[in-house]
C-alpha cells in the first residue's frame, strides 16, 4: 500500500506475528522522493537521513514508467589536455633553420641580395663581376650595396637565405624557381612581390656579352625591369 503525497512516496508493508497468544501487527514505513536517492529531513531535530536503493528495487516498483539512465563517463581533462590528438593530413612540412652562417660578397647595404650560379668560381666569373658592376652603377649603386651569393653546388631554399640575409629586393639570374624552393608564377624581367620583397628573374650574365642583337635584347630587358624597380 502506498500513497504520493507533494512529490514524496510513502509505502507501507503491513506484517502480522504471534507470540504469545497476542497478535501483533507491525508496520514498516519507506519513503521515496526521487529515482535512485533521496534525502529526507525530519522534525524534532532529527538527523538527516539518505538513502539509495538498488536498481533491482527501483525496477520492481516502477515496471511501466522507469527509465535507467546511464553513468557519465569520467573523463580526466588534465590528463586530455596534455595528450592532443594528431589530426591526418593537417601537418606541414617546415624546413630546418641553416646551422652555418651563409658567405655572400658585398656589404648588404642597401638590402639587395643578387643570386647567381658560376660553379667555375667562388662568387663570380671576372667577365660576368665586371657586367654587374657596370649595371649596379647605372642603377647608382655599387658592390657594397648588396650581397652576392652563388649557389652552385649549393641547396639553399629563398626562405633560409632571407632568414640570414633580409632583403627588400633580390635580383636572380639564370636559377629555376623550384630550386630556390618556390612556388610562383616566374617570368623572366617581370618584377615579382613576395610579401615586402621584390624578386626579379633573369637570363644569365653571359647571355648580355658581346655586341650582337641576342646580347643587347637581353641587356635591354633587364635595364627596363630595373628603372621600375628603382624608379630611374
Amino acid at each position: 500500500m502506498g500513497y504520493c503525497v507533494d512529490s514524496y512516496l510513502f509505502v507501507f508493508n503491513a506484517k502480522s506475528s504471534t507470540k504469545k497468544h497476542k497478535k501483533i501487527k507491525t508496520y514498516n514505513c519507506y519513503f521515496f522522493k526521487s529515482i535512485n536517492s533521496a534525502n529526507f529531513r525530519y522534525t524534532n531535530s532529527m538527523k538527516e537521513v539518505k538513502n539509495k536503493l538498488p536498481n533491482s528495487v527501483l525496477v520492481h516498483l516502477y515496471k511501466e514508467s522507469l527509465v535507467l539512465g546511464i553513468a557519465p563517463a569520467i573523463v580526466d581533462k588534465k590528463a586530455q589536455a596534455s595528450q592532443p590528438v594528431e589530426e591526418k593530413n593537417a601537418t606541414t612540412e617546415t624546413e630546418e633553420p641553416l646551422i652555418t652562417p651563409i658567405k655572400f660578397l658585398g656589404e648588404h647595404q642597401k638590402k639587395i641580395l643578387v643570386l647567381v650560379q658560376d660553379i667555375n668560381a667562388v662568387h663570380l666569373n671576372e667577365r660576368d663581376f665586371d657586367l654587374l658592376t657596370s649595371i649596379l652603377n647605372a642603377c647608382k649603386l655599387t658592390i657594397a650595396d648588396i650581397a652576392l651569393i652563388n649557389l652552385a653546388n649549393k641547396h639553399f631554399s629563398l626562405h633560409q637565405i632571407l632568414t640570414q640575409v633580409p632583403s627588400e629586393f633580390v635580383f636572380i639570374f639564370d636559377i629555376n624557381p623550384t630550386h630556390l624552393k618556390i612556388k610562383l608564377p616566374t617570368k623572366l624581367y617581370t618584377p615579382i612581390l613576395l610579401g615586402e620583397t621584390q624578386l626579379l628573374f633573369s637570363n644569365n650574365l653571359a647571355q648580355m656579352q658581346g655586341i650582337d642583337q641576342a646580347s643587347k635584347i637581353e641587356k635591354t630587358k633587364l635595364w627596363s625591369a630595373l628603372k621600375i624597380i628603382f624608379k630611374l
